[in-house]
């Protein structure tokens, strides 16, 4: 339940501030580290081989779902 002020600013409950929390630093650690596993996915491919690569792609990929799950 959100309130309306008379100076257009919207107040909301304990409860909905806990609803959006969006997670703590392993959630934002997770997040980056799947970014940069993600993007650096063609540089293992090409120094480590097709193995690397899709390693590297699965896991950042897993760290994503994982900051994805604990921010929503």
């Amino acid at each position: 339940m959100e309130m309306i002020l008379g100076n257009g600013f919207c107040e909301m409950s304990q409860e909905e501030m806990m609803e959006t929390d969006g997670g703590g630093w392993k959630t934002a650690l997770s997040a980056f580290a799947g970014t940069i596993a993600v993007a650096f996915t063609p540089v293992g491919c090409v120094l480590g081989g097709p193995g690397v690569g899709a390693g590297m792609f699965g896991l950042g990929c897993a760290a994503l779902d994982y900051a994805c799950d604990k921010a929503n």
